[in-house]
């Protein structure tokens, strides 16, 4: 019971500290916060979010970026001449950045990793997150469903040809709609929105995904929309209402070889180089993962709990970046690292790109998404490869933590 009161005590105080009550309190300014996506030869469009200031006493405000129930604290990173403020994001390169413009902020988002940015303005006030008039309000209303089985495709591809996902969606009683989308590598995180008539808009933004649906509610239980992805790209959504919606199973996804067993490797730390690899005599966790994937914090957050609980086991971190020089790659998973406090050893398993992931780790087959996790025993027999990560903001994580440290048991006690 120690053991599960430990992991449960430190999965609450992630939960507490990011995820604290949307509710507006005396000491919170909230803003309406937008971004303008836009690309020479390609339609703009804007991306809505919450930002949140707490002031504490007489000291400088603690500012917040808000996804429904998420709340990501921006560091404060000085200012310039011309008097912009300067905010990082957690976990990533990306930085917000603005100042005061009558009663607005107007700025940017930057994107260091692309040498791109964004214009960004911020409103005063708790808003709706999408407004305007909507043509189909004299139709009769239908209602939103839990669960949508959805399929992703491009405009001239057949809905059925698409890769599959589930929405699974809430509709609060002052308007607002919060929900997920998982998909076979993993989840979109902390959707927030609101509802028009009978459509659906949600948006989320960390300083990665920066996304918006555009989801109509049909008749007879479908659901079309746009995915909105970047200032280049955007998909088709097509799907249906079914409570009973699943998707592949995370342990079919990826394999050994044929004939492959165990899994050896010795990798280079992230940052001093010194070489590491699984022991004999001990279980251990592999995760393979980037410090650009959404999905990798809510996962390294889990693990470092883990780890944290069961010394007797080894926990890695391989991670492959935009950067194939380990030097090059270091400033962005340092961030990642220190950011999330991992204690586990981090290995650098080289540039992020097709084939990178079987090359480096001889006898894994299929990788399909990151992160995947590679559990081995104490004879280094690979005995599970999980494909992708169901975060915090799904029904599939508390599962999902069960699940695990059952299996970190077994593999303990054998």
């Amino acid at each position: 019971m120690k053991i599960i009161f430990v992991l449960i005590l430190g999965l609450a105080a992630w939960v507490v500290v990011a995820q604290p009550s949307a509710k507006a309190k005396p000491n919170e300014t909230w803003y309406h916060a937008e971004i303008t996506l836009a690309a020479e030869g390609h339609p703009s469009w804007t991306l809505p979010f919450d930002v949140c200031a707490v002031r504490s006493g007489s000291g400088a405000a603690q500012w917040y970026l808000v996804n429904g129930a998420e709340r990501l604290p921006l560091a404060y990173a000085g200012s310039n001449s011309e008097g912009y403020e300067q905010f990082e994001i957690p976990f990533y390169s990306g930085r917000l950045i603005w100042r005061k413009e009558g009663k607005d902020l107007v700025g940017f988002w930057l994107r260091p990793d692309q040498g791109s940015q964004f214009s960004l303005r911020l409103s005063s006030g708790a808003k709706a997150r999408f407004a305007g008039v909507d043509a189909s309000t004299a139709l009769p209303r239908q209602p939103l469903q839990p669960k949508y089985r959805l399929s992703f495709h491009h405009a001239d591809q057949p809905a059925e040809q698409g890769s599959k996902g589930i929405a699974v969606l809430t509709e609060h009683a002052d308007g607002r709609v919060t929900g997920t989308i998982m998909t076979e590598s993993g989840d979109y995180r902390y959707l927030a929105g609101n509802r028009i008539s009978n459509r659906v808009y949600l948006s989320t933004f960390n300083g990665v995904f920066a996304y918006v649906f555009a989801l109509e509610l049909g008749p007879d239980g479908s659901i079309l929309g746009t995915h909105y992805i970047s200032s280049t790209r955007q998909q088709r959504i097509t799907g249906v209402a079914d409570p009973d919606a699943r998707l592949a199973d995370p342990t079919s996804l990826s394999s050994m070889k044929p004939g492959v067993e165990s899994l050896t490797f010795s990798l280079p730390h992230y940052q001093t180089g010194a070489l590491f690899g699984p022991e004999l005599g001990k279980p251990a966790v592999i995760q393979i993962m980037g410090s650009w994937c959404p999905n990798c914090v809510d996962e390294s957050n889990a693990f470092k709990q883990f780890d944290a609980a069961y010394p007797d086991v080894q926990f890695f971190g391989i991670t492959f970046e935009r950067r194939a020089d380990r030097e090059q790659a270091l400033p962005a998973v340092d961030k990642f690292v220190r950011g999330l406090d991992l204690r586990y050893p981090i290995l650098f398993g080289g540039r992020a790109e097709r084939g990178a992931v079987e090359r480096t780790l001889e006898g894994l087959a299929n990788f399909h998404s990151y992160p995947t996790t590679i559990y081995l025993d104490k004879q280094g027999k690979v005995r599970k490869i999980y494909s992708g990560f169901y975060g915090p903001g799904t029904p599939e994580y508390a599962p999902w933590l069960e699940e695990t440290q059952a299996f970190i048991e077994k593999l303990r006690a054998e």
